[in-house]
């Protein structure tokens, strides 16, 4: 009789041992149109650990009825503002009694507390939450590329949450003539989600100054982030290279034949008189000197209109580099 006595005892002690123990926040930031989450871990004396049991959540300090959140034996009991925004993340099998509320609404700030409810056996309250809803002010973030003319870009935008509830939807806005692709994932670190849309063009420089818009859509409410288009030329160099190469050949034909004309008329006039030859070399070097300082007026002023021409706004953003011309002129004389 003692040591059954002694027996139960034990059992009793065991049992009572697991304490009734709830993890919940103190304080939880909800924002207005999005979901909110009151992560919940709870947990009971283990010889209740097979038995059936129910989920309520009170919007509330006390057992008021009229102020139930959710209920997972029976929806029909929430509260009409409730119903159908609300569910649990987890199962309350595992211990998981985390609170999802969808669609937050100015309403729902205030206490909230879970209680558990066994079909045969004690029920039990754990710990009051706080929620505080404000404007939804959250904006996407967009990842900056370097944009090159021609040239295949991809321009990440990505959103995270907390909250497992209803998936916000990200979009891009793009100007009619900037065609392009949109890809969408979803990846999961601890408890930050993070939703991340790509968008996937081949910018030319016409597009340069546009902007690109994505934006965030929960079921009431949403924001947007802007980018602006800074589209580089491939090489803001290399049609000036080849300019210059065009030149400089078409200088030195044309100082070749000023040379040859100078030439052939100095031979025509004879010989025989030195004073008219040294007129004639004269003019002759007077000619060559002035038809080389035309050829290379004429060239300068080829070299700044076309300059002038790809400096116009479509190309704007391109650096030309008008030393280059200088530099080549120095090699060539």
């Amino acid at each position: 009789m003692i040591g059954k006595s002694y027996f139960l005892l034990s059992l009793l002690q065991v049992g009572l041992s697991q304490d009734w123990k709830g993890d919940t926040p103190r304080e939880v930031t909800a924002f207005e149109g999005s979901c909110v989450q009151i992560p919940c871990h709870y947990s009971y004396p283990s010889h209740l650990a097979n038995q059936p049991r129910g989920g309520v959540w009170f919007n509330s300090k006390t057992l008021d009825v009229s102020s139930i959140a959710f209920h997972s034996r029976n929806h029909i009991f929430e509260a009409v503002q409730f119903r159908h925004r609300t569910r649990l993340s987890g199962n309350l099998k595992d211990g998981n009694c985390s609170l999802i509320i969808n669609n937050v609404r100015r309403e729902d700030a205030g206490p909230y507390f879970f209680r558990v409810e066994f079909h045969k056996g004690p029920n039990h309250n754990y710990p009051v939450t706080q929620i505080h809803v404000f404007d939804f002010t959250d904006k996407p973030t967009i990842f900056p590329a370097e944009i090159i003319a021609g040239k295949r870009v991809d321009i990440s935008c990505t959103f995270n949450t907390t909250c497992n509830g209803t998936a916000p939807v990200l979009t891009w806005d793009t100007p009619t003539d900037v065609p392009g692709s949109v890809s969408n994932t979803v990846t999961q670190h601890g408890v930050t989600l993070t939703y991340t849309s790509v968008l996937t063009l081949i910018p030319s420089l016409k597009h340069h100054g546009h902007n690109l818009t994505c934006r965030v859509r929960s079921p009431s409410v949403s924001s947007k982030r802007i980018f602006t288009l800074i589209v580089q030329c491939r090489d803001s160099n290399q049609w000036i290279t080849g300019l210059l190469g065009a030149g400089i050949t078409s200088c030195i034909g044309l100082i070749g034949f000023i040379i040859y004309k100078c030439v052939r008329k100095g031979s025509s006039t004879g010989r025989g008189h030195s004073a008219q030859a040294e007129q004639v070399s004269s003019y002759s070097q007077g000619r060559q000197l002035d038809g080389s300082r035309r050829g290379d007026s004429k060239w300068e002023m080829k070299l700044n209109r076309i300059i002038n021409e790809y400096q116009g706004p479509t190309y704007e953003n391109c650096v030309f580099d008008r030393s280059l011309s200088h530099q080549k002129s120095k090699q060539f004389f």
